[in-house]
C-alpha cells in the first residue's frame, strides 16, 4: 500500500493532475516579481546602512582605543624589557658569583694537597703498589668528605702517569659506564702532558659535558670534574645552563624543544618557537663559558603596575563604552537577538519558524525576506533529498549484498565435488539436505537487515556443511545474549567472517573452534552492542592486521570481503560503529555497534 505522498508521485508520474510546464513557470516568474516588489518597498524609506552605522562606531570608539592601546603596549613593553633585563642580570651575577666561589675552594683544595698532603707524596714517590693503595685509599676518602661540602661535583681523582695508579670517588648518580670513561680520559690527559696546572676546561665525555680541572707536579696529578648538568639549574619555568662554542652543554633537549637561539654578542634578547622565552647571557672568564638565564616570557602583565593602569583605561572609555552600546542596541544587538532565537527554533526542529525582524538598518531588512524564502525552499527540498538518501542507501546495501553471495556458492560447490568424486555418496545425499537448508537462508530475499538469531541459522547450517566435507569438522560455540537475538545486522556478515576462519586455519592437526558472543554494554551515556568472532586459527599476518586497523588503510585484493562488510555495517548504522582487529591464540574481530532503534528493527 502506497502512502500519500507515494500515491501522489505515481499519479502526477502518469501526467494525471500534472500543472502544464509553461503555465508552471509562468506563475513562478510572476510570484517572484510580486516578492520582489515587496522586498523592494520593505527597504525604501530613510533606512540607515549597516556600513555607516559601524563607521560611527569605529570613529567613536575603536579608532582613539586602539591608537591609545598600541602606545601603551609599546610602553609597557619597554618598561617591563628594562625591569627584566636588570633583575636577570642581577640574579645571573649571583649566581656566577657563587659557581665561581666554590671553584674557587676546589682549586685552593687540589693545590693545598698537591703541596702539603704526605699522602699525595706518596703517590708521587711510591714505595709499593700495597703502600701506593693505602694512600689512594685515604685520598678518597679526604675527597668524599670534601664532596659534601660542595654540591654539583661528579668526581674527584688521583693518578699517576708513570705506574698506571687511579684511585677517585664519585657522585652516587655516576654509573659504571660513566666512571670508566671518566678513567680513560684522564689517564689519557696525563700521558701527554707533564707537570701540569690547567684551567678549568669543557670536555665531553661520553653523553655528558664535563667541567675539568687538572692539577699535578712529578707524574701525579689530581683531578676534579663538574657535570655541567650539575651546576645547571631549573627553577618553575626559568633555566640556568652553560653555553659553549654555539652549543648548549646542559638542558639541550628542552631548548631545542622551546626553540631557544644562542645569540652571540647579545646581553639579553627574546627567543623561542613563539618568542615567549627571554634570555639573559653573561660570559664566566673562569669557566670560559658563556651562562644563560631562561625563563618564560610573560608579557606586561606581569608587571605589577598594569592592573591599576587598566582600572584608568576602563574609566576614560566607560562613556564612550555606553554610546557604543546604545548605538549597537538599536542597530545590531536587538535584530541579531530575534536571528539567533529563530536559529534556535530552526535548530530544535520546529522549521515552521520564521523571522520577525524590526530594524532601521537595510541589510536586516534583506536577511528577514531572503531568510524566510530560504526556509520555504528547505522545507520543500528536505522532504525530497530525504527520500532520495534512503533509497540510495538501500540500493547500495542490495549492491553489497549481492556482491558476497557468490562467494558461499563457489565454496558449496567445490565442497559438493569433493564428496562425489571420493564416492561418498551417503554423506552427498545429507551435504545436499542440509546444503539446500543453507542456500534457503543465504539466498533469501533480505531485508537491509537481519535479526542476529538469523544470522546465527546461517552460520550453524554452514559449519555443519563443513563438518560433513572435512576430516577436521570445525566447532562452534555460542553466546548470544536474549535481550540481542532480534538485534538487526546486515545479512551474511557475521557469516564471512566464520567463512574466513575456516579459509585461514592451521594446517596441523589442530581442530578448528570458533566462538561467537555478542553482549550488550551500558554506562551511564549509551548502550553499545559488543559482537566478537574469535577462533584457534593462524591469526591475521602482522602486515594486514596493521593495514585492518589503520584509518587510511588500503586493502589488498584478497581482503576486499572485510572491506565489503565493514561498508554495509556502515551504511546501516550511519557510519557508527567500529571495527577492531587482533591476535589473541588466532584471529579476533570485535565489532561495537549503537544499540538503537536501526539495530533492533
Amino acid at each position: 500500500m502506497l502512502s500519500g505522498r507515494g500515491r501522489d508521485r505515481r499519479r502526477y508520474a502518469a501526467g494525471d493532475g500534472v500543472m502544464p510546464a509553461k503555465v508552471a513557470i509562468s506563475c513562478n516568474k510572476k510570484e517572484e516579481k510580486r516578492q520582489k516588489e515587496l522586498e523592494d518597498r520593505s527597504v525604501t524609506g530613510k533606512k540607515t546602512s549597516a556600513r555607516m552605522v559601524l563607521i560611527k562606531i569605529l570613529c567613536i570608539f575603536l579608532v582613539p582605543f586602539l591608537l591609545f592601546l598600541i602606545l601603551l603596549n609599546v610602553y609597557c613593553n619597554t618598561v617591563y624589557t628594562q625591569r627584566l633585563t636588570q633583575n636577570n642580570q642581577t640574579r645571573l651575577a649571583m649566581y656566577e658569583s657563587f659557581i665561581e666561589e666554590d671553584l674557587a675552594h676546589v682549586q685552593y683544595f687540589m693545590s693545598d694537597m698537591i703541596a702539603n698532603d704526605v699522602n699525595f707524596a706518596s703517590i708521587r714517590y711510591p714505595l709499593s703498589d700495597v703502600n701506593s693503595y693505602l694512600q689512594g685509599q685515604i685520598l678518597r676518602e679526604k675527597f668524599e668528605s670534601f664532596m659534601k661540602s660542595i654540591d654539583g661535583i661528579s668526581a674527584f681523582c688521583v693518578l699517576s702517569s708513570e705506574t698506571d695508579f687511579f684511585s677517585g670517588a664519585y657522585a652516587r648518580e655516576n654509573t659504571y659506564v660513566e666512571k670508566e670513561n671518566i678513567q680513560a680520559y684522564l689517564q689519557k690527559l696525563v700521558s701527554e702532558e707533564d707537570d701540569m696546572v690547567t684551567d678549568w676546561r669543557i670536555q665531553k665525555i661520553g653523553d655528558e659535558y664535563y667541567f675539568i680541572k687538572i692539577m699535578g707536579q712529578g707524574h701525579a696529578y689530581c683531578g676534579c670534574l663538574i657535570a655541567v648538568g650539575n651546576m645547571s639549574r631549573k627553577h618553575d619555568d626559568s633555566y640556568l645552563l652553560f653555553e659553549n662554542g654555539g652549543a648548549f652543554l646542559s638542558y639541550t633537549d628542552t631548548m631545542e624543544k622551546l626553540g631557544v637561539k644562542i645569540r652571540e654578542n647579545k646581553g639579553s634578547y627574546r627567543s623561542g618557537s613563539a618568542g615567549n622565552q627571554f634570555v639573559v647571557q653573561g660570559y664566566s672568564d673562569l669557566l670560559n663559558a658563556n651562562i644563560l638565564l631562561v625563563e618564560e616570557y610573560h608579557g606586561i602583565w606581569s608587571l605589577q603596575s598594569i592592573p591599576l593602569i587598566m582600572v584608568v583605561i576602563s574609566l576614560f572609555f566607560a562613556a564612550l563604552i555606553v554610546l557604543c552600546y546604545r548605538l549597537l542596541k538599536k542597530g545590531f544587538l536587538s535584530p541579531l537577538e530575534d536571528m539567533v532565537e529563530t536559529m534556535e527554533q530552526i535548530r530544535d526542529v520546529e522549521a515552521e519558524s520564521r523571522l520577525h525582524i524590526v530594524s532601521e538598518v537595510q541589510e536586516f531588512c534583506r536577511i528577514n525576506s531572503a531568510f524566510n524564502s530560504m526556509m520555504d525552499r528547505i522545507q520543500k527540498l528536505k522532504l525530497l533529498a530525504y527520500d532520495r538518501l534512503i533509497q540510495m542507501q538501500q540500493t547500495q546495501l542490495q549492491y553489497y549484498q549481492i556482491q558476497i553471495r557468490p562467494h558461499f556458492y563457489l565454496n558449496c560447490l567445490k565442497t559438493l565435488y569433493g564428496m562425489a568424486a571420493a564416492g561418498s555418496y551417503g554423506q552427498l545425499r545429507e551435504m545436499i539436505l542440509t546444503m539446500s537448508e543453507y542456500l534457503r537462508l543465504v539466498m533469501k530475499d533480505h531485508d537491509v537487515s537481519t535479526p542476529l538469531s538469523k544470522e546465527m541459522e546461517s552460520i550453524r547450517a554452514f559449519i555443519r556443511l563443513q563438518q560433513l566435507s572435512n576430516a577436521r569438522p570445525p566447532e562452534l560455540y555460542e553466546d548470544i545474549e536474549k535481550s540481542l537475538r532480534e538485534y538487526g545486522i546486515p545479512p551474511i556478515s557475521i557469516l564471512s567472517y566464520v567463512e574466513n576462519s575456516l579459509r585461514y586455519k592451521r594446517n596441523d592437526d589442530t581442530p578448528l573452534k570458533i566462538l561467537i558472543r555478542a553482549r550488550l554494554l551500558e554506562n551511564e551515556e549509551e548502550q553499545m552492542v559488543n559482537i566478537t568472532v574469535m577462533d584457534n586459527g593462524s591469526g591475521f599476518p602482522q602486515e594486514i592486521l596493521d593495514i585492518l586497523n589503520d584509518p587510511e588503510r588500503r586493502l589488498p585484493a584478497e581482503r576486499l570481503g572485510i572491506h565489503n562488510i565493514e561498508q554495509r555495517f556502515s551504511l546501516l548504522f550511519q557510519n557508527n560503529c567500529s571495527f577492531f582487529y587482533r591476535n589473541i591464540d588466532g584471529a579476533c574481530v570485535e565489532i561495537f555497534l549503537p544499540y538503537s532503534e536501526a539495530g533492533r528493527s
